[in-house]
């Protein structure tokens, strides 16, 4: 529990857990949700203070690169800087900056905030807090329009990701992913569970509850802004729903598997999909598929053993293996009439929900996935039946990782036997402009909308 000022100068205690929380999430590597969960629900302050230091912590990871960039400016020896008066420095800047904090208040919170990490150090936080404070007016230090750094800097995002997004999706669309991921509180998504709930039955529960939910796009899926109220909600304890965005689950929807028959799930993870993929089947068949879920690491299949036991998933057997390995795998059978491709992938198009992954990614990575992703369609394409089909899908907006690959896969020897075919009528029309030219998939980020994800329905002639 944080008790407050005392022994700390006059630091509010709200910055006090801000520190702690963006100093664990850098440590560790960590997920700022799970930190700033934990650590709000521990710390026993008042509801205000707590939603301060959320703003913090999520602020600051999401823009730690663009803090960095500020801080160093104002430093004669960046280097030299230590990592946990740079965590305090970095709070301070973001009120500065982002906030747009009184620069008083703000430099004097920031020298406490160093005082208590580093006292020596105190003086050099006064000196760089009073610059940045300074100069802070003129902030992006240049025109968003038509400079693409001062775009990114004004965003806290890294240039890298801005510029692949303007040249791959043009201008609209990277601003509407920017500024999706500029709001404080995305809406979330539920996906009712049809083996234990019904869809209006699944919304009683809610609103019994003061949750405020609505449908979205596919059938079973619900939209609502109350995300707090659903942290220990009973309908995700009792498994009568899970929590995945719309956009995945219309990616489910697309690559719905045949009833009775064999279908291959690649990367199956927690099993998330695997559950979408058969709720989806008997939604509409009635009677579920026989879905083969398979990932590379035994310590997922075990989680998606539990889960789907906990949410009475029938007809799926959980695989562990290598998809480039197919014929080592005895459990498999020879052919699929359906197979998902849930590629690993940069995750660009969910960076509003995971904040510290903006500065984790790395731009050579996109290449290596995008070829991981070739690899694992040209690997399950011998063993898709004639008229089967294979979804890839991918949460992120390259055009390296996404139709690139795609264009490759039916280019090679693999995929000579396939074909493109439109999912123009398995999405809802809440999503109806998502579905391109092309006939794949496509979302980006929007303020109130799903993330940004992919898909590509290729059948076998």
């Amino acid at each position: 529990m944080i008790s407050g000022a005392r022994g700390r100068g006059h630091v509010s205690p709200a910055r006090v857990l801000a520190l702690q929380a963006t100093s664990q999430v850098r440590q560790r590597d960590a997920y700022a949700k799970q930190v700033v969960e934990r650590l709000v629900e521990d710390s026993g302050l008042p509801e205000h203070e707590r939603a301060f230091a959320t703003l913090l912590t999520y602020g600051v990871v999401s823009a730690s690169g663009t803090l960095d960039e500020i801080i160093d400016a104002n430093l004669r020896h960046p280097r030299q800087l230590k990592d946990d008066v740079r965590d305090c420095l970095r709070i301070s800047t973001y009120e500065i900056v982002f906030l747009k904090k009184s620069p008083y208040a703000a430099v004097d919170q920031g020298v406490e905030l160093v005082r208590m990490v580093a006292p020596k150090a105190s003086g050099l936080a006064n000196a760089v807090l009073r610059k940045i404070s300074e100069s802070a007016n003129g902030f992006p230090w240049g025109d968003p329009a038509t400079d693409v750094s001062a775009l990114a800097r004004k965003y806290g995002f890294p240039e890298w990701i801005v510029r692949r997004s303007l040249s791959d999706r043009g201008r609209p669309e990277t601003l509407s992913m920017l500024e999706a991921s500029a709001q404080e509180k995305p809406p979330l998504f539920l996906a009712a569970n049809p083996f234990l709930v019904g869809d209006e039955e699944l919304k009683a529960h809610l609103s019994a509850t003061g949750v405020s939910a609505r449908g979205y796009g596919v059938a079973g899926c619900f939209v609502t802004s109350d995300s707090t109220a659903l942290v220990r909600h009973p309908v995700l304890g009792e498994s009568m729903a899970l929590v995945s965005d719309a956009a995945a689950q219309t990616v489910a929807v697309i690559a719905t598997p045949h009833p009775g028959e064999p279908f291959l799930e690649v990367g199956s993870g927690r099993g998330t999909k695997t559950i979408l993929l058969q709720g989806s089947c008997v939604r509409h068949a009635h009677r579920p598929a026989r879905i083969f879920a398979l990932d590379v690491h035994g310590f997922k299949t075990d989680v998606l053993e539990q889960r789907l036991a906990r949410f009475h998933v029938p007809g799926v057997k959980a695989v562990t293996g290598d998809v480039c390995d197919l014929s080592s795998i005895e459990e498999l059978p020879e052919q699929f009439s359906g197979c998902l491709v849930d590629a690993p992938c940069s995750g660009l198009g969910t960076l509003r929900r995971h904040p510290e992954q903006r500065w984790r990614v790395r731009p050579e990575q996109v290449s290596q996935l995008a070829c991981n992703g070739l690899a694992m369609l040209q690997a399950v394409a011998g063993r898709i039946a004639p008229g089967g089909f294979v979804v890839y899908s991918t949460c992120t907006f390259t055009l390296e990782e996404d139709e690139r690959v795609v264009e490759r896969f039916l280019e090679s020897e693999q995929g000579a036997g396939f074909h493109v075919e439109s999912v123009a009528g398995l999405v809802p029309a809440d999503l109806n402009d998502a579905v391109t030219p092309e006939g794949y998939f496509r979302t980006m980020p929007r303020r109130g909308g799903p993330d940004g994800h992919f898909a590509a329905r290729l059948v076998r002639s």
